[in-house]
């Protein structure tokens, strides 16, 4: 059994260590000699009996260190509102002075970003004592960001919590499967496509997010098809629906989206088998929080806009 004693410094050196990616830029960024960062890091491991963190580059962090690292994130968290709430602390935070100031680290799934997700930042910008730093992720992985002790709260497709975290359901993000006029007449639905198709997506040109995006993936497997050749790469929400507004592919697309486009967009496929339902879930960590508390108010509020989640779960196809 070990006596485990776990100082500031030391879970310090572990955060900045995996914030910065490497011992030697923790260091500078704690004012230290690189010795004395690994020295610290190598007591707390022997205090705890398991390595931390994997000496590459970036540093990566083990399953024991993902534990230490979520407690050193949340003393942090607790230190600093209590710090915010010391007699004129309040008035230092308002005026800009040296109160402290809370980095909430969140991971997002893209699609939320750019559409049903910008309220938060409304609510955001009249908070005094935290600010948001965000990180993208695909709506299926973004709850391992949580898992792991990289943010303090995801959006995600998974409705099951990780150990030490709760889960709330926001709502459904409907996907359809669109494309402009001209590329469906181009590609016509011809003798052997499935019945319900309004073209031949066989032949039809694709534009692809990226090798984590499954959804049109899902809609291919549906009418047994498979990805095309000709595939556009476009990693970024508002650029994929541009380059579907521009013909060089269809693209499944949030209808939050396609009610802002000024496009001409049709379904490739037949009512009611032309959408995926995605539940989103808002994934944080279980631990008493006033800023987590808020931040997931301002999600909660923000996500009134999707379907209703019963409704998206009876639908899903």
């Amino acid at each position: 059994m070990h006596n485990c004693f776990m100082h500031a410094d030391q879970l310090a050196a572990l955060r900045a260590a995996v914030d910065h990616g490497s011992f030697e830029a923790g260091a500078r960024a704690l004012h230290i000699t690189p010795s004395a960062m690994s020295q610290r890091i190598r007591t707390l491991e022997a205090g705890v009996g398991s390595v931390l963190v994997l000496r590459t580059l970036p540093v990566a962090v083990t399953e024991a260190g993902q534990v230490i690292l979520r407690l050193a994130r949340q003393i942090d968290l607790l230190e600093t509102e209590a710090l915010s709430r010391l007699p004129g602390r309040t008035a230092d935070a308002e005026s800009g002075g040296g109160s402290e100031v809370l980095a909430l680290r969140i991971t997002v799934n893209a699609d939320s970003l750019a559409t049903w997700f910008r309220p938060v930042f409304d609510a955001a910008a009249t908070w005094t004592d935290a600010v948001l730093q965000v990180e993208i992720a695909d709506q299926d992985q973004a709850d391992r960001a949580v898992a792991e002790a990289q943010s303090m709260g995801a959006t995600s497709s998974r409705a099951r919590p990780h150990h030490g975290c709760r889960v709330t359901p926001l709502g459904v993000m409907r996907y359809v499967a669109v494309a402009v006029p001209e590329l469906l007449e181009r590609c016509p639905a011809g003798p052997g496509v499935p019945q319900g198709l309004h073209a031949d997506i066989h032949r039809m040109p694709m534009v692809d997010y990226g090798p984590d995006d499954e959804l049109q993936g899902r809609f291919l497997a549906r009418w047994d098809a498979v990805r095309p050749q000709r595939r556009t790469l476009v990693p970024s929400s508002a650029e994929f629906l541009a380059a579907v507004e521009a013909g060089l592919g269809w693209g499944m697309l949030p209808e939050l989206q396609l009610a802002g486009s000024t496009a001409e967009l049709v379904p490739i496929a037949a009512a009611g088998r032309n959408h995926i339902d995605v539940p989103i879930h808002w994934h944080r960590w279980k631990m008493p929080s006033d800023v987590l508390e808020r931040l997931e108010t301002a999600v909660v509020d923000a996500a009134r806009v999707l379907r209703p989640f019963e409704e998206g779960v009876r639908r899903r196809r």
